[in-house]
């Protein structure tokens, strides 16, 4: 009887360990449909404000002028829309938006050039992933009209696996590091041929939409610091993080490099970390949307083009005492 017992109990403790790895296997799952339907939501959610944000900048905008322009001796037709300065932190920085008077390019030292558009329209469903979740690309403004940057697209040569395993504090010969780009290619006609795979979504552009912003109540030395901080990536080498979703200290992706160059002189060295404390306010990765919608940052200026006419809506020129 006693050993019938005992193979008894020792049939129902499989089943027992099967019925709580079952409940295991439930929850885990459950989590993880929760934490997508969560993510999906949230993101729809950015999506909608900046969508809502950039509408409210245009209102803001009273037609200037419409010129055509010579780029690059490329004629380009050029709607400027100004938007009159009305917040705290756009009435204190009264440098223009444009590099200079000529306005034949935007940006000043430390603007973020942003677009939500993902350089894969060619893959409509990674695109789509792409674009709404993540974001194109982002880069900043070194005040020389060059862009410091972190792109993610490796020489045929090259194994992504290779560049992925790599620590990213080794000696390395991939090409796929940060770096200041020579060229200010963002309202460049011409930049991309017609057989171009993404000629059919952005034209002859880099693309077709693109926003530019700021960092609130920012000083001149601080602007020389986030530059100095760039450049050192540039000159380590630093490799492009294509697992951009985990922490990584020797990395950078591109939002990810802008935020972090902020971080270092926005947040106290003892409380910085990889998921950006600044220009990040959910703080964990540095999308797109983060960066628009960050509390640290304001719109300056939005491009879009519309049937080959480039709309440029941005903060009116401050005119001084001094004019």
């Amino acid at each position: 009887m006693a050993k019938t017992q005992t193979k008894t109990r020792t049939k129902r403790r499989p089943r027992r360990v099967l019925r709580i790895i079952g409940r295991l296997m439930k929850l885990i799952i459950l989590a993880i449909l929760f934490g997508a339907i969560y993510s999906v939501g949230v993101t729809i959610h950015e999506n909608i404000k900046v969508e809502h944000d950039l509408q409210a900048f245009k209102e803001r905008a009273i037609f200037d002028y419409e010129e055509v322009v010579a780029f690059n001796g490329i004629p380009q037709t050029r709607r400027y829309y100004e938007v009159p300065r009305e917040t705290s932190y756009e009435v204190e920085d009264n440098r223009s938006v444009f590099y200079d008077d000529t306005r034949e390019y935007l940006g000043q030292k430390g603007d973020i050039f942003t677009t939500q558009q993902s350089p894969f329209p060619m893959i409509p469903a990674f695109h789509f992933f792409m674009t709404t979740y993540y974001g194109g690309h982002a880069a900043i403004n070194d005040g020389q009209n060059r862009f410091y940057e972190a792109t993610g697209f490796p020489d045929d040569d090259e194994s992504l696996l290779d560049i992925m395993r790599h620590p990213g504090n080794e000696p390395h010969d991939f090409s796929v590091t940060a770096a200041r780009n020579p060229r200010n290619n963002w309202l460049r006609p011409g930049y991309r041929p017609k057989s171009d795979p993404s000629y059919f979504a952005y034209g002859e552009y880099y693309r077709n939409e693109f926003v530019g912003l700021r960092v609130k109540h920012i000083t001149e030395e601080e602007l020389d610091e986030v530059i100095d901080f760039s450049q050192e990536l540039v000159d380590n080498d630093t490799i492009y993080n294509f697992l951009f979703f985990l922490d990584m200290e020797y990395k950078y992706y591109c939002t990810d490099l802008v935020s972090r160059a902020y971080q270092h002189v926005l947040v106290p060295e003892d409380e910085q970390r990889q998921y950006s404390k600044a220009l990040n306010d959910d703080g964990f990765i540095t999308s797109v949307n983060d960066l628009i919608l960050s509390d640290d940052t304001y719109i300056v200026f939005y491009v879009e083009v519309i049937d080959e006419i480039v709309h440029i809506y941005h903060l009116e020129d401050v005119v001084t005492d001094s004019e």
